[in-house]
């Protein structure tokens, strides 16, 4: 540590800029770490939009002490003119009996208990870091989805944000 010399001609500000140059160190040595609830708990939320495919939805994932406890994902689908859309959905937390929870590298894999087609992997993998990602490409969407809609392949949710990055499926 340093300190100013007190003898010099400035030496009238020397405790002011003192206590500046201490602060500056403080403030740059202290960990950034995100808001979170007194309980531990944070929720990463984020909605998007997709108009040359017309498609919007939303997605979050509610993490506690860092470790991924619920995942919700809605994506709604435009109908043909006149007529309704069609919506997915995706809501899964650590308490629920039809998934198994499990982690791998880093991630939390999320696999349905009883899937559609049970000769294919029907599993959601979220890696949580800087960003939220949310693996949808091993999900199947016919049990979560209406007639004309299906789950995207990812959604990313971004550090402070509120628009997600999402990956549609090719048409």
């Amino acid at each position: 540590m340093f300190r100013i010399d007190p003898n010099r001609s400035n030496s009238r500000h020397a405790g002011a800029l003192e206590r500046l140059i201490y602060l500056a160190v403080l403030l740059v040595a202290a960990p950034v770490t995100p808001a979170a609830r007194a309980d531990g708990q944070e929720i990463r939320k984020c909605d998007f939009e997709v108009k040359a495919r017309c498609a919007t939805g939303d997605a979050s994932v509610t993490l506690s002490d860092g470790v991924v406890k619920r995942v919700e994902v809605n994506v709604y689908w435009c109908g043909l003119k006149g007529q309704p859309g069609y919506t997915c959905a995706i809501d899964s937390s650590r308490t629920d009996t039809n998934a198994k929870w499990s982690e791998d590298g880093g991630a939390t894999l999320i696999t349905n208990a009883s899937p559609f087609s049970p000769d294919q992997p029907d599993r959601v993998k979220v890696t949580v870091g800087r960003y939220v990602s949310i693996d949808l490409d091993q999900t199947q969407s016919l049990e979560r989805c209406g007639a004309g809609a299906e789950l995207p392949r990812a959604i990313v949710i971004p550090e402070k944000k509120a628009a997600c990055r999402v990956w549609l499926r090719a048409p």
